[in-house]
Protein backbone atom coordinates (compact mmCIF):
# COMPACT_ATOMS: atom_id res chain seq x y z
CA UNK A 1 0.00 0.00 0.00
CA UNK A 2 0.86 3.36 -0.91
CA UNK A 3 0.66 6.27 2.46
CA UNK A 4 1.33 9.55 3.15
CA UNK A 5 0.59 12.01 5.98
CA UNK A 6 -1.44 14.77 5.71
CA UNK A 7 -3.77 17.98 6.63
CA UNK A 8 -7.63 16.60 5.61
CA UNK A 9 -9.58 19.80 4.58
CA UNK A 10 -12.94 19.69 5.62
CA UNK A 11 -16.15 19.86 2.51
CA UNK A 12 -16.12 23.47 2.87
CA UNK A 13 -12.92 24.27 1.96
CA UNK A 14 -12.77 21.61 -0.29
CA UNK A 15 -15.42 23.08 -2.32
CA UNK A 16 -13.74 26.83 -1.65
CA UNK A 17 -10.48 25.23 -3.65
CA UNK A 18 -12.76 23.31 -6.27
CA UNK A 19 -14.34 27.23 -6.79
CA UNK A 20 -10.73 28.62 -7.25
CA UNK A 21 -10.10 25.91 -9.67
CA UNK A 22 -12.60 26.72 -11.76
CA UNK A 23 -11.61 30.03 -12.11
CA UNK A 24 -7.74 28.59 -12.59
CA UNK A 25 -9.05 26.18 -15.33
CA UNK A 26 -10.30 29.33 -17.50
CA UNK A 27 -6.31 30.69 -17.94
CA UNK A 28 -5.05 26.88 -18.64
CA UNK A 29 -4.31 25.57 -21.67
CA UNK A 30 -3.97 22.32 -20.16
CA UNK A 31 -3.65 20.36 -17.23
CA UNK A 32 -4.42 17.37 -15.14
CA UNK A 33 -6.79 18.90 -12.16
CA UNK A 34 -6.92 18.19 -8.73
CA UNK A 35 -10.67 16.30 -8.33
CA UNK A 36 -12.93 18.35 -5.75
CA UNK A 37 -12.24 15.60 -2.67
CA UNK A 38 -8.46 15.37 -3.55
CA UNK A 39 -7.63 18.46 -1.83
CA UNK A 40 -5.19 18.60 0.61
CA UNK A 41 -1.48 19.15 2.00
CA UNK A 42 0.79 16.48 2.42
CA UNK A 43 3.23 16.32 5.49
CA UNK A 44 5.52 13.73 4.71
CA UNK A 45 5.24 11.00 1.05
CA UNK A 46 5.79 7.58 3.13
CA UNK A 47 5.79 5.74 -0.56
CA UNK A 48 4.95 1.69 -0.05
CA UNK A 49 4.37 0.24 2.99
CA UNK A 50 3.40 -3.14 4.06
CA UNK A 51 0.17 -3.35 5.85
CA UNK A 52 1.73 -5.31 8.90
CA UNK A 53 3.62 -2.19 9.38
CA UNK A 54 0.59 0.67 9.26
CA UNK A 55 1.22 0.03 13.76
CA UNK A 56 4.56 1.92 13.83
CA UNK A 57 3.46 4.59 11.04
CA UNK A 58 0.28 5.39 13.44
CA UNK A 59 2.39 4.93 16.34
CA UNK A 60 4.74 7.90 14.66
CA UNK A 61 1.95 10.37 13.84
CA UNK A 62 0.60 10.35 17.46
CA UNK A 63 3.60 10.62 19.24
CA UNK A 64 4.55 13.29 16.93
CA UNK A 65 1.16 15.92 17.83
CA UNK A 66 1.95 14.16 21.96
CA UNK A 67 5.53 16.33 21.52
CA UNK A 68 4.32 19.27 19.36
CA UNK A 69 1.10 19.97 21.75
CA UNK A 70 -0.10 22.43 19.04
CA UNK A 71 -3.23 24.29 20.67
CA UNK A 72 -4.81 25.99 17.20
CA UNK A 73 -3.47 25.75 13.92
CA UNK A 74 -5.11 28.60 11.74
CA UNK A 75 -4.70 28.67 8.32
CA UNK A 76 -4.73 30.11 5.14
CA UNK A 77 -4.33 29.08 1.16
CA UNK A 78 -3.50 31.90 -0.33
CA UNK A 79 -2.00 32.63 -3.75
CA UNK A 80 -0.84 31.10 -6.75
CA UNK A 81 2.56 29.42 -7.27
CA UNK A 82 4.74 26.76 -10.04
CA UNK A 83 6.76 24.04 -9.57
CA UNK A 84 8.45 23.73 -13.52
CA UNK A 85 8.47 20.92 -15.09
CA UNK A 86 9.58 19.85 -18.44
CA UNK A 87 6.19 18.51 -19.45
CA UNK A 88 4.06 20.85 -17.81
CA UNK A 89 4.35 22.71 -14.39
CA UNK A 90 2.83 21.43 -11.24
CA UNK A 91 0.35 24.36 -10.07
CA UNK A 92 -0.09 24.68 -6.35
CA UNK A 93 -1.68 27.02 -3.92
CA UNK A 94 0.34 28.29 -1.07
CA UNK A 95 -0.29 27.52 2.86
CA UNK A 96 0.19 30.04 5.43
CA UNK A 97 -0.15 28.87 9.28
CA UNK A 98 -0.84 30.62 12.71
CA UNK A 99 2.14 29.66 14.11
CA UNK A 100 4.00 30.25 11.17
CA UNK A 101 6.52 27.04 11.05
CA UNK A 102 4.06 24.54 12.38
CA UNK A 103 3.23 22.21 9.52
CA UNK A 104 7.36 21.98 9.06
CA UNK A 105 7.81 21.56 12.56
CA UNK A 106 5.21 18.57 11.95
CA UNK A 107 7.39 17.12 8.73
CA UNK A 108 10.28 17.41 10.98
CA UNK A 109 8.75 15.65 14.32
CA UNK A 110 7.42 12.98 12.35
CA UNK A 111 10.33 11.82 10.19
CA UNK A 112 12.12 12.37 13.98
CA UNK A 113 9.28 9.57 15.26
CA UNK A 114 10.22 7.42 12.19
CA UNK A 115 13.57 7.21 11.93
CA UNK A 116 13.48 6.61 16.22
CA UNK A 117 11.24 3.71 15.02
CA UNK A 118 14.38 2.56 12.71
CA UNK A 119 12.12 3.52 9.55
CA UNK A 120 14.19 4.73 6.93
CA UNK A 121 12.57 7.36 4.75
CA UNK A 122 14.07 8.82 1.39
CA UNK A 123 16.30 11.67 2.16
CA UNK A 124 14.54 13.82 -0.72
CA UNK A 125 11.30 13.60 1.29
CA UNK A 126 13.12 15.92 3.94
CA UNK A 127 12.48 18.74 1.98
CA UNK A 128 8.61 20.24 3.29
CA UNK A 129 7.09 22.80 0.78
CA UNK A 130 3.85 23.97 2.31
CA UNK A 131 1.39 23.85 -0.58
CA UNK A 132 -1.98 22.45 -2.51
CA UNK A 133 -1.71 20.91 -5.43
CA UNK A 134 -4.11 21.91 -8.41
CA UNK A 135 -3.07 20.76 -11.21
CA UNK A 136 -0.13 18.60 -12.29
CA UNK A 137 1.10 19.02 -16.45
CA UNK A 138 -0.24 22.72 -16.26
CA UNK A 139 0.00 25.16 -19.08
CA UNK A 140 -1.50 28.45 -18.52
CA UNK A 141 -1.39 32.20 -18.36
CA UNK A 142 -2.45 33.03 -14.39
CA UNK A 143 -1.93 36.92 -14.85
CA UNK A 144 -6.03 37.44 -14.89
CA UNK A 145 -6.37 34.36 -12.51
CA UNK A 146 -8.93 35.33 -9.17
CA UNK A 147 -8.00 33.41 -6.36
CA UNK A 148 -10.15 33.52 -3.32
CA UNK A 149 -8.35 33.14 0.03
CA UNK A 150 -9.73 30.38 2.01
CA UNK A 151 -9.19 30.10 5.72
CA UNK A 152 -9.75 27.26 8.09
CA UNK A 153 -8.37 25.63 11.56
CA UNK A 154 -6.31 22.55 11.53
CA UNK A 155 -6.69 19.83 14.72
CA UNK A 156 -5.51 16.86 13.16
CA UNK A 157 -3.47 15.36 11.04
CA UNK A 158 -3.74 11.89 9.27
CA UNK A 159 -2.20 8.69 7.89
CA UNK A 160 -3.49 8.34 4.10
CA UNK A 161 -3.35 6.05 1.75
CA UNK A 162 -3.57 6.33 -1.94
CA UNK A 163 -5.40 4.19 -4.01
CA UNK A 164 -5.56 4.08 -7.68
CA UNK A 165 -8.87 2.88 -8.94
CA UNK A 166 -10.40 5.37 -11.88
CA UNK A 167 -7.67 8.05 -10.49
CA UNK A 168 -6.53 8.33 -7.11
CA UNK A 169 -8.69 8.14 -4.50
CA UNK A 170 -7.52 9.52 -0.69
CA UNK A 171 -8.36 7.17 2.24
CA UNK A 172 -7.99 8.34 5.59
CA UNK A 173 -6.43 5.51 7.84
CA UNK A 174 -5.59 7.05 10.86
CA UNK A 175 -6.60 10.16 12.74
CA UNK A 176 -3.98 12.18 15.49
CA UNK A 177 -5.61 14.80 16.62
CA UNK A 178 -4.10 18.27 18.49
Amino acid sequence: MRIFYAVQFPDDVKQAMFENMLEIKKQSFRGNFTPRDNFHVTLLFIGECEPGGLENYKKAADSAVKKLKPESIKAEINGLGRFARPDGDILWAAMRTEPEDILDNINKALLAELRGLNINIKQEHDRFVSHVTIARKFAGDLSQAKFKPVNFNIDSIVLMESIFENGVVYKPLHESKF
